[in-house]
Protein backbone atom coordinates (compact mmCIF):
# COMPACT_ATOMS: atom_id res chain seq x y z
CA UNK A 1 0.00 0.00 0.00
CA UNK A 2 1.96 3.02 -0.88
CA UNK A 3 1.42 6.18 1.14
CA UNK A 4 -1.60 8.09 -0.65
CA UNK A 5 -3.92 4.90 -0.26
CA UNK A 6 -2.46 4.65 3.48
CA UNK A 7 -3.73 8.49 3.57
CA UNK A 8 -7.05 8.33 2.60
CA UNK A 9 -7.74 5.08 4.49
CA UNK A 10 -6.47 6.92 7.44
CA UNK A 11 -8.88 9.82 6.65
CA UNK A 12 -11.77 7.45 5.95
CA UNK A 13 -11.55 5.91 9.44
CA UNK A 14 -10.93 9.18 10.95
CA UNK A 15 -14.64 10.73 9.45
CA UNK A 16 -15.87 7.07 10.27
CA UNK A 17 -15.13 6.84 13.50
CA UNK A 18 -15.68 10.91 14.09
CA UNK A 19 -19.35 10.44 12.83
CA UNK A 20 -20.00 7.71 15.25
CA UNK A 21 -18.64 9.28 18.13
CA UNK A 22 -21.25 12.37 16.75
CA UNK A 23 -23.88 10.08 16.68
CA UNK A 24 -23.38 8.82 20.07
CA UNK A 25 -23.09 11.84 21.90
CA UNK A 26 -26.19 13.40 19.94
CA UNK A 27 -27.82 9.61 20.94
CA UNK A 28 -27.19 10.42 24.74
CA UNK A 29 -27.92 13.98 24.63
CA UNK A 30 -31.46 13.82 23.43
CA UNK A 31 -32.14 10.94 26.09
CA UNK A 32 -31.08 13.70 28.86
CA UNK A 33 -33.15 15.94 26.97
CA UNK A 34 -36.05 13.49 27.66
CA UNK A 35 -36.44 12.63 23.86
CA UNK A 36 -36.83 8.46 24.04
CA UNK A 37 -36.37 6.29 20.91
CA UNK A 38 -40.55 5.54 19.88
CA UNK A 39 -42.73 3.45 22.21
CA UNK A 40 -44.54 0.92 20.53
CA UNK A 41 -48.32 0.18 22.38
CA UNK A 42 -48.07 -3.62 22.25
CA UNK A 43 -51.88 -3.47 21.54
CA UNK A 44 -51.08 -3.30 18.29
CA UNK A 45 -48.99 -6.37 17.37
CA UNK A 46 -51.86 -8.78 19.48
CA UNK A 47 -55.33 -7.17 18.67
CA UNK A 48 -54.91 -5.16 15.05
CA UNK A 49 -55.11 -6.48 11.79
CA UNK A 50 -54.13 -5.14 8.67
CA UNK A 51 -57.36 -3.41 6.61
CA UNK A 52 -57.44 -1.83 3.28
CA UNK A 53 -59.75 1.03 4.10
CA UNK A 54 -59.24 1.75 7.64
CA UNK A 55 -55.21 0.69 8.54
CA UNK A 56 -55.73 -1.27 11.24
CA UNK A 57 -58.77 -2.93 12.37
CA UNK A 58 -59.51 -5.39 15.57
CA UNK A 59 -59.39 -9.05 14.88
CA UNK A 60 -62.85 -10.64 15.56
CA UNK A 61 -62.57 -12.80 18.69
CA UNK A 62 -59.03 -12.30 19.65
CA UNK A 63 -58.37 -12.56 23.61
CA UNK A 64 -55.24 -11.76 25.52
CA UNK A 65 -53.36 -9.64 28.27
CA UNK A 66 -52.70 -6.28 27.44
CA UNK A 67 -49.68 -5.22 29.76
CA UNK A 68 -47.16 -1.80 30.50
CA UNK A 69 -45.12 -1.22 32.83
CA UNK A 70 -47.98 0.43 34.33
CA UNK A 71 -51.05 -1.65 34.13
CA UNK A 72 -52.18 -5.14 33.45
CA UNK A 73 -55.79 -5.73 31.68
CA UNK A 74 -57.63 -8.27 29.99
CA UNK A 75 -58.55 -7.39 26.15
CA UNK A 76 -61.07 -9.17 24.17
CA UNK A 77 -62.76 -8.71 20.70
CA UNK A 78 -66.41 -9.60 19.84
CA UNK A 79 -67.26 -11.28 16.62
CA UNK A 80 -67.77 -7.74 14.97
CA UNK A 81 -64.40 -6.71 16.32
CA UNK A 82 -65.26 -4.11 18.69
CA UNK A 83 -63.67 -4.51 22.66
CA UNK A 84 -67.26 -5.21 23.78
CA UNK A 85 -69.65 -7.69 24.59
CA UNK A 86 -71.32 -9.21 21.01
CA UNK A 87 -73.96 -6.70 20.30
CA UNK A 88 -76.54 -7.40 17.66
CA UNK A 89 -77.46 -4.59 15.04
CA UNK A 90 -81.33 -4.68 15.99
CA UNK A 91 -82.20 -2.85 18.36
CA UNK A 92 -83.97 -6.18 20.92
CA UNK A 93 -86.28 -4.09 23.02
CA UNK A 94 -87.37 -0.50 23.79
CA UNK A 95 -83.85 0.16 25.32
CA UNK A 96 -82.32 2.93 24.27
CA UNK A 97 -78.71 2.34 22.69
CA UNK A 98 -75.89 4.56 22.28
CA UNK A 99 -73.14 4.04 20.28
CA UNK A 100 -69.43 5.48 21.33
CA UNK A 101 -66.68 6.47 18.99
CA UNK A 102 -63.26 7.43 19.31
CA UNK A 103 -59.64 6.08 19.74
CA UNK A 104 -57.48 5.26 23.05
CA UNK A 105 -59.63 7.00 25.58
CA UNK A 106 -63.38 5.02 24.06
CA UNK A 107 -61.44 1.85 23.94
CA UNK A 108 -60.15 1.95 27.52
CA UNK A 109 -56.23 2.35 27.03
CA UNK A 110 -55.18 0.77 30.45
CA UNK A 111 -58.61 -0.05 31.96
CA UNK A 112 -60.86 -2.93 32.44
CA UNK A 113 -63.67 -3.43 29.76
CA UNK A 114 -65.86 -2.93 32.32
CA UNK A 115 -64.28 0.48 34.08
CA UNK A 116 -64.57 2.23 31.01
CA UNK A 117 -67.12 4.96 30.87
CA UNK A 118 -69.65 3.69 28.29
CA UNK A 119 -70.26 0.77 30.68
CA UNK A 120 -70.59 2.75 33.83
CA UNK A 121 -72.91 4.87 31.70
CA UNK A 122 -74.91 1.34 30.60
CA UNK A 123 -75.24 0.11 33.83
CA UNK A 124 -75.91 3.88 35.80
CA UNK A 125 -78.80 4.54 32.84
CA UNK A 126 -80.11 1.68 32.21
CA UNK A 127 -79.46 1.75 28.39
CA UNK A 128 -77.36 -0.36 25.90
CA UNK A 129 -74.09 1.04 25.17
CA UNK A 130 -72.15 -0.02 22.01
CA UNK A 131 -68.38 0.96 22.29
CA UNK A 132 -66.79 1.09 19.20
CA UNK A 133 -63.11 2.60 19.91
CA UNK A 134 -60.21 1.58 18.25
CA UNK A 135 -56.84 2.80 19.74
CA UNK A 136 -55.19 4.81 17.41
CA UNK A 137 -57.66 5.74 15.49
CA UNK A 138 -58.20 9.43 14.05
CA UNK A 139 -61.46 11.23 13.30
CA UNK A 140 -61.59 10.23 9.47
CA UNK A 141 -61.27 6.35 10.00
CA UNK A 142 -64.32 6.88 12.70
CA UNK A 143 -66.51 8.41 10.17
CA UNK A 144 -65.09 5.83 7.38
CA UNK A 145 -66.12 3.00 10.25
CA UNK A 146 -69.28 4.18 11.11
CA UNK A 147 -70.46 4.59 7.58
CA UNK A 148 -69.91 1.04 6.57
CA UNK A 149 -70.65 -0.89 9.71
CA UNK A 150 -71.68 1.70 12.94
CA UNK A 151 -74.77 2.94 10.94
CA UNK A 152 -75.69 -0.85 11.11
CA UNK A 153 -76.83 -0.50 15.15
CA UNK A 154 -79.51 1.15 15.56
CA UNK A 155 -78.95 3.56 18.08
CA UNK A 156 -80.70 7.00 19.59
CA UNK A 157 -77.35 8.89 20.49
CA UNK A 158 -73.67 8.77 19.18
CA UNK A 159 -71.08 10.19 21.30
CA UNK A 160 -67.78 10.53 19.76
CA UNK A 161 -64.41 11.24 21.44
CA UNK A 162 -62.42 13.72 19.87
CA UNK A 163 -58.53 13.50 21.10
CA UNK A 164 -55.97 16.30 20.71
CA UNK A 165 -53.79 14.18 18.95
CA UNK A 166 -56.78 13.85 16.15
CA UNK A 167 -56.45 17.19 14.37
CA UNK A 168 -53.04 16.51 13.59
CA UNK A 169 -53.48 12.53 12.60
CA UNK A 170 -56.53 14.02 10.01
CA UNK A 171 -54.32 15.27 7.68
CA UNK A 172 -51.46 12.29 7.84
CA UNK A 173 -51.41 9.55 5.47
CA UNK A 174 -48.84 8.04 8.02
CA UNK A 175 -48.81 7.98 11.72
CA UNK A 176 -46.43 7.14 14.39
CA UNK A 177 -43.86 6.47 11.74
CA UNK A 178 -45.04 3.27 10.17
CA UNK A 179 -48.75 2.83 10.03
CA UNK A 180 -50.49 3.99 7.14
CA UNK A 181 -54.44 5.35 7.31
CA UNK A 182 -56.59 6.98 4.97
CA UNK A 183 -56.91 10.47 4.80
CA UNK A 184 -59.86 12.64 3.72
CA UNK A 185 -59.20 16.19 1.59
CA UNK A 186 -61.71 18.58 0.74
CA UNK A 187 -62.31 19.49 -2.80
CA UNK A 188 -64.45 22.49 -3.64
CA UNK A 189 -66.28 21.80 -0.24
CA UNK A 190 -66.90 17.80 -0.04
CA UNK A 191 -64.88 15.32 1.72
CA UNK A 192 -63.06 12.98 -0.63
CA UNK A 193 -61.31 9.55 0.33
CA UNK A 194 -57.80 9.40 -0.77
CA UNK A 195 -55.06 7.03 -0.59
CA UNK A 196 -57.05 3.96 -1.11
CA UNK A 197 -56.13 0.80 -0.70
CA UNK A 198 -54.37 1.71 2.44
CA UNK A 199 -50.71 0.51 1.84
CA UNK A 200 -48.83 -2.14 3.78
CA UNK A 201 -45.59 -1.39 5.64
CA UNK A 202 -42.90 -2.16 3.50
CA UNK A 203 -39.43 -3.29 4.07
CA UNK A 204 -38.30 0.42 4.05
CA UNK A 205 -40.56 1.34 6.23
CA UNK A 206 -40.18 -1.15 9.01
CA UNK A 207 -36.90 -0.95 8.79
CA UNK A 208 -36.87 2.89 9.49
CA UNK A 209 -39.42 1.69 12.36
CA UNK A 210 -37.01 -0.70 13.46
CA UNK A 211 -34.33 1.86 14.14
CA UNK A 212 -37.04 4.61 15.54
CA UNK A 213 -37.58 1.83 18.68
CA UNK A 214 -33.96 1.47 19.14
CA UNK A 215 -32.95 4.89 18.83
CA UNK A 216 -33.75 8.66 20.15
CA UNK A 217 -31.79 9.93 17.25
CA UNK A 218 -33.33 7.51 14.56
CA UNK A 219 -36.92 8.58 15.77
CA UNK A 220 -35.81 12.24 16.17
CA UNK A 221 -34.88 12.34 12.38
CA UNK A 222 -37.67 10.60 11.07
CA UNK A 223 -39.92 12.75 13.19
CA UNK A 224 -38.62 15.68 11.57
CA UNK A 225 -38.37 14.20 8.43
CA UNK A 226 -42.23 13.62 8.67
CA UNK A 227 -42.70 17.20 10.13
CA UNK A 228 -41.49 18.89 7.24
CA UNK A 229 -42.86 16.62 4.72
CA UNK A 230 -46.37 17.37 6.70
CA UNK A 231 -45.44 21.14 6.42
CA UNK A 232 -44.95 21.02 2.77
CA UNK A 233 -47.72 18.89 2.01
CA UNK A 234 -50.14 21.57 4.02
CA UNK A 235 -48.96 24.65 2.65
CA UNK A 236 -49.21 23.01 -0.70
CA UNK A 237 -53.13 22.21 0.20
CA UNK A 238 -53.93 25.43 1.52
CA UNK A 239 -52.42 27.25 -1.67
CA UNK A 240 -54.89 25.17 -3.78
CA UNK A 241 -57.57 25.47 -1.46
CA UNK A 242 -57.30 29.35 -0.38
CA UNK A 243 -60.65 29.76 -2.67
CA UNK A 244 -62.64 26.74 -1.92
CA UNK A 245 -64.89 27.73 0.79
CA UNK A 246 -66.30 24.56 3.17
CA UNK A 247 -69.63 23.84 3.17
CA UNK A 248 -71.39 24.42 6.55
CA UNK A 249 -68.21 26.10 8.29
CA UNK A 250 -67.16 29.60 9.11
CA UNK A 251 -64.05 31.06 7.67
CA UNK A 252 -63.26 30.82 11.54
CA UNK A 253 -63.03 27.56 11.41
CA UNK A 254 -60.72 27.63 8.69
CA UNK A 255 -57.53 26.12 10.59
CA UNK A 256 -59.65 23.06 11.54
CA UNK A 257 -61.45 22.63 8.51
CA UNK A 258 -61.19 19.03 7.80
CA UNK A 259 -61.85 18.02 11.39
CA UNK A 260 -64.74 20.07 11.51
CA UNK A 261 -66.07 18.77 7.90
CA UNK A 262 -65.28 15.08 8.83
CA UNK A 263 -67.19 15.66 12.41
CA UNK A 264 -69.94 17.43 10.59
CA UNK A 265 -70.31 14.47 8.49
CA UNK A 266 -70.81 12.01 11.05
CA UNK A 267 -73.36 14.34 13.05
CA UNK A 268 -75.57 14.31 9.66
CA UNK A 269 -75.10 10.77 9.05
CA UNK A 270 -76.49 10.10 12.83
CA UNK A 271 -79.07 12.69 13.33
CA UNK A 272 -80.42 11.56 9.20
CA UNK A 273 -80.95 7.85 10.97
CA UNK A 274 -82.95 10.00 14.40
CA UNK A 275 -79.97 9.83 16.44
CA UNK A 276 -78.85 12.82 18.65
CA UNK A 277 -74.70 13.50 18.32
CA UNK A 278 -72.30 14.83 20.91
CA UNK A 279 -68.89 15.49 21.62
CA UNK A 280 -66.16 14.53 24.22
CA UNK A 281 -63.23 15.95 23.79
CA UNK A 282 -59.64 16.06 25.41
CA UNK A 283 -56.55 18.14 24.41
CA UNK A 284 -54.00 15.32 25.41
CA UNK A 285 -51.27 15.23 22.68
CA UNK A 286 -52.50 18.07 20.44
CA UNK A 287 -50.66 18.68 17.70
CA UNK A 288 -52.87 20.79 15.31
CA UNK A 289 -49.51 22.27 12.29
CA UNK A 290 -51.11 26.02 12.93
CA UNK A 291 -50.87 27.78 15.66
CA UNK A 292 -54.18 27.61 17.12
CA UNK A 293 -54.61 26.13 20.47
CA UNK A 294 -56.85 23.39 21.74
CA UNK A 295 -58.89 25.81 23.17
CA UNK A 296 -59.47 27.64 19.65
CA UNK A 297 -60.45 24.51 18.23
CA UNK A 298 -63.16 23.87 21.60
CA UNK A 299 -64.69 27.34 21.12
CA UNK A 300 -64.73 26.92 16.92
CA UNK A 301 -66.54 23.68 17.33
CA UNK A 302 -69.01 25.20 19.80
CA UNK A 303 -69.64 27.88 17.43
CA UNK A 304 -70.47 25.76 14.46
CA UNK A 305 -73.24 24.25 16.58
CA UNK A 306 -71.74 20.91 17.97
CA UNK A 307 -72.68 19.98 21.87
CA UNK A 308 -69.19 19.80 23.23
CA UNK A 309 -68.10 18.42 26.73
CA UNK A 310 -64.59 19.83 27.36
CA UNK A 311 -64.41 17.06 29.92
CA UNK A 312 -60.57 17.81 31.46
CA UNK A 313 -61.81 21.33 31.72
CA UNK A 314 -64.49 20.62 34.35
CA UNK A 315 -64.32 21.05 37.57
CA UNK A 316 -63.35 18.69 40.07
CA UNK A 317 -60.72 16.87 37.39
CA UNK A 318 -57.72 16.29 38.81
CA UNK A 319 -55.00 14.92 36.41
CA UNK A 320 -52.74 13.37 39.44
CA UNK A 321 -55.72 11.25 40.54
CA UNK A 322 -57.34 10.43 37.02
CA UNK A 323 -54.73 9.80 34.75
CA UNK A 324 -52.67 6.66 34.08
CA UNK A 325 -48.59 7.69 35.25
CA UNK A 326 -46.08 8.07 32.91
CA UNK A 327 -49.46 7.53 29.95
CA UNK A 328 -51.74 10.38 29.68
CA UNK A 329 -54.78 7.74 29.39
CA UNK A 330 -57.55 8.05 31.85
CA UNK A 331 -57.17 5.18 34.95
CA UNK A 332 -60.35 3.96 36.25
CA UNK A 333 -60.94 7.15 38.25
CA UNK A 334 -60.76 9.13 35.16
CA UNK A 335 -63.82 7.03 33.46
CA UNK A 336 -65.58 7.32 36.35
CA UNK A 337 -65.03 11.29 35.94
CA UNK A 338 -65.92 11.17 32.65
CA UNK A 339 -69.00 8.86 33.29
CA UNK A 340 -70.33 11.28 35.93
CA UNK A 341 -69.68 14.31 33.16
CA UNK A 342 -71.38 12.41 30.53
CA UNK A 343 -74.67 11.74 32.35
CA UNK A 344 -75.35 15.54 33.09
CA UNK A 345 -74.31 16.64 30.28
CA UNK A 346 -77.03 14.30 28.55
CA UNK A 347 -79.55 14.99 30.81
CA UNK A 348 -78.74 18.80 30.70
CA UNK A 349 -79.20 18.53 26.72
CA UNK A 350 -81.91 15.89 26.72
CA UNK A 351 -80.14 13.39 24.77
CA UNK A 352 -82.33 10.80 25.72
CA UNK A 353 -85.59 9.99 26.16
CA UNK A 354 -86.76 8.19 28.72
CA UNK A 355 -86.06 9.12 32.47
CA UNK A 356 -82.57 8.54 33.67
CA UNK A 357 -81.48 7.23 36.73
CA UNK A 358 -81.46 9.88 39.47
CA UNK A 359 -79.47 7.94 41.90
CA UNK A 360 -76.33 8.60 39.42
CA UNK A 361 -73.19 6.77 38.89
CA UNK A 362 -72.17 3.96 41.37
CA UNK A 363 -68.41 4.19 42.12
CA UNK A 364 -66.95 1.17 43.94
Amino acid sequence: MNLNSRGILINLSLILVSTLFAVFLSEIALRLMGIDPLYVSPERDRFWKYDSVLGWAHKPGQEGNFETPEFRTVVRINENGLRDRQHSYERQNDTERILVLGDSFAWGYGVEESERFSQLLEKSLDVEVINAGVSGYSTDQELLWYKSEGIKYETDLVILVVAGNDVGDNDQLLVNTIYYKPKFVLEDGQLVATGYPVPKTGPKGRLIYSLSQRSALAYFLVQRYFDLRSLYSSAKVSSGQAASPVSGTSAKSEPFKLTIALINEMKHIAESRKAKFMIVSTDRWWNSPSSETYEDFINTLRDEGFLVLDVESMPGFDSEEMLIPNDGHWNQSGHEFVAEKIEAFMETHKLLSQPQNQAGIVTP
